[in-house]
């Protein structure tokens, strides 16, 4: 990494993030099939890329959030959410709605097929007419594959860990529960308008940029898309004390060429 100071703890450091935050994105498939809808929310993360990012077959967004009890989402974090939404969508309306407690499944840890038979119990908001629907979960259980704050799981759902924000957001090191929420929702979000490099959705690398160690994500570790952004701190690579980290010129010039801002 090109950045002064002391190379060593930056080095164990990352070594460190580098086993907490593997992978992002889960396409192993699903294994319920949905109820019927005309427009299908079951694909591979990354499918709807184009519906995201350009208002060519939809106009709107609306995000459902279900939550876990003592978990609910942190306000600004879902205002922020909202706000990158706006910066690099082309739609005429984007509504977050309010967020709705869910039952504990009372697990230490969840698996996607899990996070999946939960989305086929608890989700209410489809797409139709010229409104795109997204939903995403807070479970109260760690991943099961591996130590991580989020996961995108289908073509218009993301899921995210308590305990992760918990350990993000505690210790003297550690930055807001505002900024690891921000960030991780941001992050994954980006995973479903395509980046990096994510098979069949459209938004292709206009320069090669893709982190050939950490699967879809971009090789610049001042990008939101950097595998371990979603620790800033920890690697020492923030923007400011309370700004998030933004996507880098290559990322943004592939969601531009995929119909985004």
């Amino acid at each position: 990494m090109n950045r002064s100071g002391s190379y060593l703890p930056t080095l164990i450091i990352a070594i460190f993030v580098a086993f907490i935050f593997q992978s992002c994105l889960d396409s192993t498939g699903p294994e319920n099939e949905e109820p019927e809808q005309i427009y299908s929310h079951v694909q591979n993360p990354g499918t709807s890329a184009n519906d995201f990012l350009a208002d060519s077959n939809f106009t709107e967004l609306i995000v459902e959030v279900d939550y876990m009890p003592g978990y609910e989402p942190n306000a600004e974090a879902l205002d922020s959410l909202k706000a990158f939404f706006e910066q690099r969508l082309h739609k005429n309306s984007i509504t977050i709605k309010e967020p709705t407690q869910i039952e504990s499944r009372n697990q230490n840890s969840y698996s996607a097929n899990d996070i999946r038979n939960i989305e086929s119990e608890e989700r209410s908001t489809f797409s139709e007419g010229d409104t795109l629907a997204a939903y995403f979960m807070i479970v109260d259980g760690e991943y099961s594959e591996r130590q991580l704050m989020g996961i995108a799981y289908y073509n218009t759902s993301n899921a995210f860990f308590g305990p992760a924000y918990d350990e993000a957001s505690s210790g003297p090191s550690s930055i807001s529960r505002y900024r690891v929420e921000a960030i991780s929702f941001r992050h994954e979000f980006g995973h479903l308008f395509g980046l990096v490099d994510i098979p069949n959705s459209g938004t292709e690398m206009q320069e090669p940029h893709r982190d050939q160690e950490h699967g879809n994500h971009c090789d610049n570790d001042q990008c939101l898309m950097y595998y371990a952004t979603q620790t800033t701190d920890l690697i020492g690579n923030t923007v400011g004390d309370e700004e998030i980290t933004p996507f880098d010129g290559n990322c943004i010039a592939d969601l531009q060429a995929n119909g985004g801002k």
